[in-house]
């Protein structure tokens, strides 16, 4: 999982003669990857790094890294590691004994994964931990049977999903509903007629200070795209009132993330069926202004510019725009206004075809964490 790793016997002699707690702290400075590296070096540093002291050490000092999760095969999910610039392929169906043909990415957050199971009549949802192999399947929803928006945020020690759907497909009435770690319970949280909470399909929503932020795709499509925000303390949605950009005619593929502390949309913009542009744009008053645009010579490198399908994920000064070509994934820094094309990644082993598919597009930010419970 995370490559290979070699400590020498002298090495290993000098941590010996340390005290152990010694030892802890100073392994506790060390990036997820080299924990375990280092739990292969022996028996003793394997239980040394598996205990709980140590996991709360880790936790308290270690740099937290944050990964962005592009594509994936029906085993394996491809995250790339802008600090040391490689792929990590993440083992996490057979890691947590999921089925990836029966469950859907739906959310991620403080080193933990959202699912839900796929083609039932009832929404199941599971949260695992892909590095301990931690799993669980959280307790029924008490109404919502479709759901429309869902979103997740993780705290220190615990962490709540927010899921918004109906009881019924043609129902009008949206009820949300919260589920809280600490009490192993969905709450009900509030109901209501807004047409633009019942969307064509389940939109991710994003955590910024109290607030869930997505843009609503309504079944009424004559409304356009609607950024809204769900108010947790207050416990109600809002409609922002933000024009879309271009009165959002011709915008496809968006995506709403966090870079910099500001909330951005990112997507491309269509003109007769043909990409004309991918820009991004930050919220400002209530409005959208353009802060950048996707340079026409690596425009031109994401080749079928008829119908491919763009994520862009972002966190820090990065955004990270992936295809369903999962190969075909590039970065670009604000802080210096940089583009740098991703790595090959060899997880589909030689057959590209396994990594083509709408379903295979991840598009998430993850912090991989050995603390993170279920």
């Amino acid at each position: 999982m995370f490559g290979k790793f070699r400590v020498s016997e002298s090495e290993i002699q000098v941590f010996n003669r340390l005290p152990e707690e010694v030892t802890e702290r100073i392994l506790s400075q060390l990036p997820i990857s080299s924990v375990f590296q280092s739990r292969r070096v022996c028996k003793s540093w394997n239980k040394l790094l598996t205990s709980s002291s140590f996991l709360h050490l880790w936790n308290k000092f270690s740099l937290r890294e944050s990964w962005f999760l592009v594509y994936h095969t029906c085993r394996i999910v491809a995250a790339f590691n802008p600090n040391s610039h490689k792929w990590n392929n993440l083992p996490l169906y057979d890691r947590c004994c999921l089925d990836s043909t029966q469950i859907l990415l739906l959310a991620s957050s403080g080193g933990l994964l959202c699912f839900r199971n796929r083609n039932s009549d009832y929404p199941t949802l599971i949260v695992c931990n892909p590095v301990t192999g931690a799993h669980k399947v959280l307790p029924d929803m008490p109404q919502v049977r479709y759901i429309d928006i869902v979103g997740m945020v993780a705290f220190d020690c615990s962490y709540k999903i927010l899921v918004t759907g109906t009881v019924e497909p043609a129902s009008c009435e949206s009820i949300t509903e919260v589920y809280d770690s600490r009490t192993d319970n969905w709450e009900h949280h509030c109901c209501s007629e807004l047409e633009f909470l019942q969307t064509w399909y389940e939109v991710h929503a994003i955590w910024h200070e109290g607030f869930f932020y997505c843009l609503a795709t309504p079944l009424n499509t004559s409304q356009g795209y609607r950024l809204i925000a769900y108010d947790m303390e207050n416990r109600v949605w809002i409609d922002l009132d933000v024009k879309m950009p271009l009165g959002d005619r011709g915008l496809r593929c968006h995506s709403l993330l966090i870079c910099q502390g500001k909330l951005i949309l990112a997507g491309k913009i269509v003109e007769d069926y043909l990409i004309k542009s991918i820009c991004m744009w930050e919220l400002k008053c209530r409005s959208w202004v353009k802060i950048g645009e996707m340079p026409e010579e690596i425009l031109k490198k994401i080749h079928s510019p008829h119908s491919v399908l763009i994520n862009c994920q972002g966190h820090g000064d990065l955004m990270c725009f992936s295809t369903h070509r999962g190969w075909q994934s590039i970065i670009y820094d604000m802080s210096d206004r940089s583009w740098h094309w991703l790595p090959d990644n060899d997880v589909c082993g030689g057959s590209k075809l396994q990594a083509l598919g709408r379903n295979n597009l991840v598009g998430l930010l993850y912090q991989p964490s050995l603390s993170a419970k279920v």
